[in-house]
């Protein structure tokens, strides 16, 4: 009877020891978020004067984005998804999209796969949000609304893959994708590739990051850019930040070099927090655009000084943030209240994010 007591006590060790490893062999669980936004805006000379991405408007409460995110990490792989609904999603992917049904489908705006091959080297391929540039596409993630012009006129993701190195407070990436924002080659019309790169900088209070991406921009019109951008922030205290974007782009036209183009932009940031629920945020950017490609639109030809101020009030994980803003243009390429052209645009918003 001892025995037989032995050998069932040896076998319920042993299936412990087997479900104890089984469960540390098993894969951790998805990690979901997400966000949501919207604005309503003024704009004083009662015109649609919107330049920059996003709040092209007048008068009216307008649907940002909703936004699911779900991350997954098993050994050295992992993938994200994050999928956008929304107008917001739809500019952001406006290669793919119709004015019809640009609020009345998901869109992926990112998917990709990561595998480290090691703790400093890894591979990155799907579709991913620009490298270039300051802000970025999910409002939750900026702390002025409105979009700079540096923002709206670069690039806004690339499909491809890439490799990245960490080594302490150093990083470098290169890469090779689509043609820029688009999600497939074969809706490009172009086997054009991208190159894109990166090296940047970590530190305690700060970092700076060196971009470049050089490709087609626009297969429909034979265009190719090479942009040049830098990107930088500063904590000088624990309540004042300062942020630098500066940013230049040339842009070649395959067949017609009359068509060629250059601009550049640079944006300065400062962030003051006056308690952890109340942040003030001040952007000014000089966006010059006199010697830009006519497919930069109304813009070419013109410089713009633009000032945005915007008030952060945090309640939990959602954000109020009420914004004005003035752009002051070397030409008319605005309208006034008599729809006649103007040098000026001056707008008042209120929007709202969340995020879970």
């Amino acid at each position: 009877m001892k025995k037989v007591f032995h050998v069932l006590a040896a076998m319920l060790t042993s299936s412990f020891a087997f479900a104890q490893d089984e469960e540390a062999a098993s894969p951790p669980a998805t990690t979901w978020g997400g966000s949501a936004d919207m604005y309503y805006k003024y704009d004083f000379s009662k015109q649609m004067n919107g330049l920059t991405s996003f709040t092209n408007s007048q008068d009216s409460f307008e649907l940002g984005m909703a936004s699911i995110e779900a991350g997954h990490t098993f050994g050295k792989a992992s993938v994200f998804v994050d999928l956008g609904f929304g107008k917001r999603a739809g500019e952001f992917s406006y290669n793919e999209t119709t004015d019809k049904d640009i609020n009345a489908k998901f869109l992926i705006k990112q998917l990709y796969f990561t595998y480290n091959l090691t703790d400093e080297f890894k591979v990155v391929a799907g579709s991913f949000g620009t490298h270039i540039g300051y802000e970025v596409l999910d409002a939750v993630d900026n702390k002025n609304y409105s979009m700079s012009y540096a923002f709206s006129y670069g690039p806004f993701f690339n499909t491809g893959v890439k490799a990245q190195y960490t080594s302490g407070k150093f990083t470098a990436m290169l890469g090779i994708t689509n043609p820029t924002d688009f999600k497939s080659a074969m809706d490009a019309g172009s086997v054009q590739k991208t190159y894109i790169g990166q090296v940047g900088y970590i530190g305690d209070t700060g970092s700076a990051y060196l971009n470049f991406t050089s490709g087609s921009s626009n297969p429909a019109s034979d265009e190719n850019k090479t942009q040049f951008d830098l990107t930088a922030s500063k904590s000088i205290t624990d309540s004042f930040g300062l942020g630098l974007n500066a940013t230049y782009a040339k842009t070649k036209n395959d067949f017609d070099s009359t068509l060629d183009g250059e601009w550049f932009s640079v944006v300065g940031y400062a962030n003051y927090s006056f308690s952890p629920s109340l942040l003030l945020a001040y952007r000014m950017e000089y966006f010059d655009a006199k010697d830009a490609a006519p497919s930069l639109g109304t813009l070419t030809g013109s410089n713009v000084f633009a000032n945005t101020l915007s008030l952060n009030y945090k309640v939990g994980k959602l954000t109020i943030i009420p914004e004005l803003r003035y752009d002051a243009a070397s030409e008319d390429i605005f309208l006034d209240k008599d729809a006649a052209p103007t040098g000026g645009s001056f707008f008042a918003l209120l929007a709202t994010t969340y995020s879970f």
